[in-house]
């Protein structure tokens, strides 16, 4: 019951977001430019969020070091739990079903530190891309309040990981602390490459969908401001993040390219990436009972 009526505030503040938001532009600018998209534009958009599941498949493999997982059979769960994310929000989780299928072969334990630590070096990754192109191209950007959000995220990101390593000093926290430290700097260093890779795959997709709609936009613009938006809409305010990342994408990119526009770049992001974890809704129906994997 308390999580159904989670879902349900949730679902109310993303139905108020989006009427207001069609409240303040007209709606007929948005549906234009989506039926304006090419649908090759759209297509590559939905691909690049394969291949950036498959990356980070990889990187996920890095903190599951056992030769009986295989990377195609934990791409497999990626894709599933991508397709829950964005699908079924609100059901259940995406990295829940994941933890969910490996727990009986790693441990409950291992499982949640192996999600955690491919979560936390993506968001690293994403974090320090904006933090870097923002010192190297902060003279070039818009000028308004919003733009020091950029650094501050990834200060605040730097001191919530101190705060994470202080809590390894409690007990209930220690097993978990434990196995997160256990992972030497090399396979931390090859984790973060690849998230590197991964979030300039999704930035390459965004940037993408601006040239399919021919609005011109700089792809450091995209690298800076793209970051934020991704960790506010991550926040659990609106389901799947609609409405929020919508607004966000009007508080960045809206003075200079105009707010149906990117309003319509946001709408035509989130379908890519619905339209290609319906792959991953696909590997469910066919590897469901295969994938609930046994401990041997």
């Amino acid at each position: 019951m308390k999580k159904h009526i989670k879902f349900f505030i949730r679902l109310t503040v993303t139905c108020l977001l989006i009427l207001y938001l069609f409240k303040k532009i007209e709606i007929n600018h948005v549906l234009n430019s989506l039926f304006l998209m090419n649908p090759l534009i759209f297509l590559s958009a939905s691909f690049l969020y394969i291949l950036s599941s498959y990356i980070s498949t990889l990187r996920w493999k890095i903190f599951l070091p056992r030769e009986d997982l295989k990377v195609s059979e934990l791409f497999s769960l990626y894709l599933i739990g991508s397709f829950f994310n964005n699908l079924l929000p609100g059901i259940i989780g995406g990295d829940v079903i994941k933890i969910f299928m490996i727990k009986e072969k790693t441990g409950l334990k291992k499982a949640l530190a192996s999600v955690f630590m491919e979560r936390y070096t993506g968001l690293f990754a994403l974090l320090l891309i904006g933090f870097v192109f923002f010192c190297l191209f902060y003279t070039n950007l818009p000028k308004h309040r919003l733009i020091w959000s950029v650094p501050l995220s990834f200060l605040l990101f730097i001191l919530a990981s101190l705060f994470l390593l202080l809590l390894g000093k409690i007990k209930f926290f220690k097993e978990f602390h434990d196995y997160v430290l256990s992972f030497n700097k090399k396979q931390i260093l090859k984790a973060t490459l690849y998230s590197l890779l991964v979030q300039f795959t999704v930035i390459v997709s965004v940037y993408v969908i601006f040239l399919g709609l021919d609005i011109s936009v700089s792809f450091f613009e995209v690298c800076i401001f793209l970051p934020i938006i991704i960790l506010i809409s991550m926040l659990p305010v609106s389901v799947s993040g609609i409405g929020v990342r919508e607004w966000c994408f009007i508080l960045f990119f809206g003075k200079s390219f105009g707010e149906a526009q990117v309003v319509a770049v946001s709408f035509l992001w989130f379908l890519s990436q619905v339209f290609a974890s319906l792959v991953g809704g696909i590997e469910y129906l066919r590897f469901k009972k295969s994938l609930n994997i046994k401990q041997k």
